[in-house]
């Protein structure tokens, strides 16, 4: 499965010579394309911002241009679960770039799931949002929200009794927690009605700012 980047990375794709990201923009990128290179790559990045399953998040990012504002590369995968090679990818790129990884997605369990199978896969990732913290925060409109279904609710008892990453995050267990006693789950698209950009030019510059990331 490929990821979609855009932002201060180059490498040497064999065949095809040097590849910039940051001008040939949403470069679809699979891990084979980064190991035929041998592995050199290079950014002046301080930040790879990691966009789990939402493509709406991904596009406002990348349309508005936050990584030539804020020095980033900006990571979209569509896997529903994140593949083997989808999570070796990014490990490899935060290993030798030497990067954090900060991680958006919708704020419902199964994104809390994708993080931890990241961590348990060797790519240690810290949580920037959407987050029910932030949810409540800015005050968003109850039909922004979507209630959780059963198995939504599974799954989040299932993460906060048995999942060892998980368990080893305390912040990330009180999020959890406030989604269970919600039972609402947020889409990152429904940031939109606080401004079309409102993501890119108000939330997400906010938290770089105040490095807002669990």
């Amino acid at each position: 499965m490929a990821v979609f980047i855009a932002g201060n990375l180059r490498f040497c794709q064999y065949g095809r010579g040097m590849v910039d990201c940051a001008n040939a923009r949403g470069r679809e990128v699979t891990l084979h394309d980064v190991d035929s290179s041998g592995g050199d790559m290079t950014s002046n990045a301080e930040y790879i911002i990691l966009v789990v399953g939402s493509y709406g998040a991904y596009f406002r990012l990348t349309k508005d241009e936050v990584d030539r504002r804020f020095p980033c590369i900006i990571v979209y995968t569509p896997d529903p679960v994140p593949e083997e090679d989808t999570i070796s990818l990014v490990r490899k790129m935060k290993e030798q770039l030497d990067l954090p990884v900060l991680a958006i997605a919708d704020s419902n369990p199964q994104s809390v799931k994708n993080f931890s199978l990241f961590v348990a896969g060797g790519c240690d990732i810290k949580w920037l949002g959407l987050r029910p913290s932030d949810v409540v925060a800015l005050k968003m409109h109850r039909r922004c929200m979507r209630p959780m279904n059963s198995k939504d609710l599974k799954l989040a008892q299932r993460l906060l009794e048995k999942d060892a990453v998980v368990k080893q995050r305390p912040q990330w267990v009180e999020e959890l927690k406030k989604m269970v006693e919600t039972r609402s789950k947020v889409e990152v698209d429904a940031l939109s009605p606080l401004g079309r950009s409102f993501l890119s030019n108000v939330y997400f510059p906010d938290k770089m700012v105040a490095q807002d990331w669990i």
